[in-house]
């Protein structure tokens, strides 16, 4: 590193320092895992001190609250953006689908650290993500409530059940992603797993006709 960039990045605003560190820990967590990840990994990767970095995260659990924060804040506002679109049912649950499946590909740290975070079920982590998994699971409800009002859905059609059981997909596609997966075949089992979950065989015509 020459002297030059070292000043260039001493003159980095803080907003813009903290928002570079959460970058890097985002990278050091998909690398290391929730439960390892250090100061040190961040400052490595960051090519800054370990010091600057507490200096912006004072202990570990501060690293890991700000690391999860912006994973948490990346599922909230994925599920509005897709979930809350005025299209039909079948349209919004393969957008979100899709969407998770592309940032699988672009942006891979945030979503492994997401599945890291969800098999945590003995961390100290895992009630505040039982806490997104509830508004994740609430809002693909929302969904389907919505599609049986619209008479798309059964009547039969369990709504909690149909949001667990898509949501709980999105470990399918990501996985499918990192392993390599064609587009064309994870587009398939996306409309499967949608078509199962809103009841609809695979011979009835689910796109624009269900408005």
């Amino acid at each position: 590193m020459t002297i030059a960039t070292k000043a260039l990045r001493t003159r980095m605003p803080p907003r813009a320092r903290r928002a570079q560190l959460l970058h890097c820990a985002l990278a050091a967590f998909a690398e290391h895992g929730i439960a390892r990840a250090t100061h040190s990994h961040v400052a490595e990767r960051a090519c800054v001190s370990v010091s600057a970095v507490y200096s912006y995260f004072r202990t570990r659990d501060d690293l890991v609250e700000a690391t999860l924060g912006e994973v948490e804040a990346y599922l909230d506002n994925i599920a509005a953006d897709f979930l809350g679109a005025d299209k039909p049912v079948y349209d919004v649950l393969v957008g979100l689908a899709q969407g998770f499946a592309a940032d699988s590909e672009r942006r891979p740290d945030l979503i492994k650290v997401w599945l890291d975070w969800s098999t945590g079920v003995d961390a100290t982590t895992w009630a505040r993500y039982l806490e997104v998994l509830d508004r994740l699971h609430a809002a693909a409800r929302r969904v389907f409530e919505r599609g049986k009002k619209e008479g798309l859905l059964s009547d039969r059609l369990d709504e909690s059940a149909a949001a667990r059981i898509y949501i709980g997909g999105g470990h399918t596609v990501a996985l499918m992603q990192f392993a390599g997966v064609s587009h064309d075949q994870l587009d398939k089992v996306i409309d499967q797993l949608v078509r199962g979950v809103m009841g609809i065989g695979m011979d009835t015509a689910v796109h624009r006709s269900l408005t």
